[in-house]
Order: C-alpha cells, then sequence, then structure tokens
C-alpha cells in the first residue's frame, strides 16, 4: 500500500468531519513508516507549516497532536532541519510549548532564536534551561529584550562574565534584591561590570558606593558625585524622630541603616588634623586606622580601609568629613602613603585628589562615610554567604 493510498483511505472514512489540517496530519503519520531522511523531513515540513497555522485554524484538540508529532520527530531530525524549525517558531508567541523546549534545550545553532526572543518560553523554561546547559545558552538568554528577576537571579549564578555584561547594560533585565548583590560584589573580579551597573537608573547608592573600593578613578568621583544624598531636607522633615534617638528602629535593620545617614554630622575640635597627623608620624599605620575609626564613628574594617586605598580618594572624602582643612589633608595624606612602598604620587595624581577634597562638601562627604561602612559590612555578609554556598556544594 503507498502512502497516496493511506491517506486517500482516511480522508474517506473521516469525511467533513475532520478539518483539512486534521487529515492532513493522518497523511503525515503515514509517511513516518519510512525511514528514510527525506520522509522525516516532508513530515517536519508539513507539521512545521501546521504549526505556524493562526490559533482559529486548528482545533485545539489538533495543535496538540502536532505539538505530540513534532517532539517525538525533532530527535531523528538533521541539525539544520531543527534550526530551521526553532527559527520559524522564535518568533510565535504561541508556538507549540514541548517543542520549542525541547529546542531551546538544543545545540546552540538550534536553541540561540529561541533563547533570544520567544516569547513562548515561560521564566520558569528559561530558568531550567539556564541551569541545564552552559556558555552559549546562558549568553543567549542573556541577550533577550526583557528578563524578569529569577531569570537573572539564573544568570547571575552562573558568574559567565559575558552574560553578566548583557544583564548588566540591559535596561529592562530586572534584579532582584540578592541578585543585586551577588553581581555588584562579583564586579570586584569583574571590573568591567562597574560601567554598565554604575548606569543603570535603578541602582541603589549603598551598592554603588560598594563598588568604590575596585572601581576606576574616574568611576570612584562618578560614584562620589551622583549616589551621595543631601540631607538637609530629609533631616529637616525627621528632625523629631531623630532627636528621640534610632533604638525605636532597632527590629528593622534596614530602615535603622537608613535613618542613620540622617543623623546630624558629627563636629570636631580644631586638633584633629594635628591629632591625624601626628598619628601618622608613627612607625605603622595603626594608630590612624583607631582614630579615624574612633572621630568618625564608623568600623575598625571601614576606617581600614579608608587608610590603605591605594587611590588617595577615600582617604581625600574622609579627610573632608573629618573637618581638616586643605593644608592639613595635604599633609596628612604625604605621610599616609610614604607609608606604602611603591612610586609616590605625581603631581597630576595629588592635583586630582586635591581637586576631590575641594570639591566634596563636608556634609557629603560625611554620608559617603555612613555608605561606606555599611557596604563595607554588607560586603563582608555577601562573603560569607558565598563561602557557605561554596562549601555546601563541594559536600554534596
Amino acid at each position: 500500500m503507498t502512502d497516496h493510498t493511506v491517506i486517500t483511505e482516511a480522508d474517506d472514512a473521516l469525511g467533513k468531519k475532520l478539518s483539512r489540517e486534521a487529515r492532513e496530519m493522518l497523511g503525515l503519520v503515514a509517511l513516518a513508516q519510512d525511514k528514510a531522511g527525506k520522509a522525516r523531513a516532508l513530515i517536519v515540513r508539513r507539521l512545521t507549516d501546521i504549526a505556524l497555522l493562526p490559533e482559529s485554524q486548528l482545533m485545539p484538540q489538533e495543535r496538540q497532536l502536532v505539538d505530540q508529532m513534532l517532539a517525538q520527530l525533532i530527535g531523528h531530525i538533521e541539525v539544520d532541519l531543527r534550526a530551521r524549525l526553532a527559527a520559524r517558531l522564535a518568533d510565535r508567541a504561541d508556538a507549540p510549548q514541548e517543542v520549542i523546549v525541547t529546542l531551546a534545550n538544543d545545540v546552540i545553532a538550534v536553541a540561540q532564536p529561541l533563547l533570544e526572543r520567544s516569547r513562548a518560553l515561560a521564566d520558569s523554561d528559561l530558568v531550567t534551561i539556564i541551569a541545564a546547559n552552559g556558555h552559549d545558552h546562558w549568553v543567549a538568554a542573556a541577550r533577550r529584550a526583557e528578563l524578569s528577576s529569577s531569570v537573572t537571579d539564573a544568570l547571575i549564578a552562573t558568574c559567565d562574565p559575558e552574560a553578566l555584561m548583557q544583564i548588566a547594560g540591559n535596561e529592562k533585565a530586572l534584579f532582584s534584591s540578592k541578585g543585586y548583590e551577588k553581581i555588584v560584589a562579583l564586579s570586584e573580579s569583574q571590573p568591567e561590570l562597574c560601567a554598565p551597573l554604575l548606569g543603570r537608573r535603578d541602582l541603589t547608592p549603598s551598592l554603588a558606593h560598594t563598588m568604590f573600593w575596585w572601581a576606576s578613578s574616574r568611576l570612584r568621583l562618578e560614584i562620589v558625585n551622583r549616589f551621595t544624598t543631601d540631607r538637609r531636607l530629609l533631616r529637616e522633615a525627621l528632625t523629631d524622630a531623630l532627636d528621640d534617638g534610632l533604638e525605636a528602629f532597632s527590629g528593622d535593620p534596614d530602615l535603622l541603616r537608613t535613618l542613620k545617614l540622617m543623623v546630624p554630622q558629627r563636629r570636631y575640635g580644631p586638633s584633629i588634623g594635628e591629632d591625624l597627623i601626628s598619628a601618622a608620624r608613627a612607625t605603622d599605620l595603626r594608630k590612624v586606622v583607631v582614630l579615624i575609626s574612633q572621630l568618625a564613628q564608623i568600623a575598625p574594617l571601614t576606617a581600614a580601609h579608608i587608610v590603605m586605598d591605594q587611590g588617595g580618594e577615600a582617604l581625600a572624602v574622609a579627610s573632608k568629613a573629618l573637618g581638616l582643612t586643605r593644608k592639613e589633608y595635604l599633609q596628612f595624606a604625604l605621610l599616609v602613603a610614604s607609608h606604602r612602598s611603591g612610586p609616590s604620587r605625581n603631581a597630576a595624581e595629588v592635583n586630582r585628589l586635591t581637586g576631590l577634597f575641594d570639591s566634596v562638601a563636608t556634609d557629603r562627604a560625611d554620608v559617603v562615610l555612613r555608605y561606606w561602612d555599611d557596604a563595607v559590612d554588607a560586603r563582608r555578609k555577601i562573603r560569607d554567604e558565598v563561602q557557605v554556598a561554596t562549601s555546601q556544594d563541594v559536600a554534596a
């Protein structure tokens, strides 16, 4: 019996009870008996044509049958045919679900158009695909025009530099709080992430100041200028609450950290500069670290970051916050730098740092210290979490 005979008999038996598309599917079943590549190719072409028909031209049961047949045949057809099918389905929001998920897990030549633009792939599908595949699939998924926070969480978990660069520069890629913290932490080992992250409108000042410690000199100036809050209006509005103390907010750590930024700037005595300069003349910098920690009321670890920072911007900002004069700052900075090995700063670097000292207002510099203190503590917690997660993965 020929393929043509099978199709004809099936048509006669069913008559007008089935649509033309359903009768064509029965013909494909007959063709499937032929294992030759040519017959399989014809099946795929016909099934693809049917799958791409508008919703109104196929009954739900018929579409389910098409999906099922395509899913069964995909594993038996050549890569180029699978790639052509994926390309045709990529722009269809109503593409057969089982088929596109199978194709999206295929080799990248097949999966790429679906991963990059198929709206039929749900977020849960993308998360599963990312977990099951590697670099090429990650990058393709990262190129999607819009990404939910669950998908960016999955991509951030890969730590893949190219995928992270894609999502960092995409304003329509949404980040969860944890995801944002992790990608910012990863920017320390992948500094190319700093610029696109700082360009995002949803980046918080706290996260921006976290990146300060490993950002370039140019980006450090941007962080200080763009991500530092003027506290005057908020402080006036919150005066009564702040006067009563912050103990009432101890049960809400996040709110407490924010309110601490509103605490009035500390007033320092005229001998502060002399005390710091005297400490910097000691044989090591531990006295300077302790003194800055006590005077600015920041953690010793934050003070150590400021003093040991190679770029010098942190010391310029801290000196302004502590109320040093320009002359005192220059003398203090030179003494601190003398404790480090390596070449001394050239005139251009000194002028750049002095310009930063001159440009930042004392109150804004004090705000920066609060952000740094919070960021250093948050950074330590993130590192602890990463270490715990890594040790659990190794144990598993």
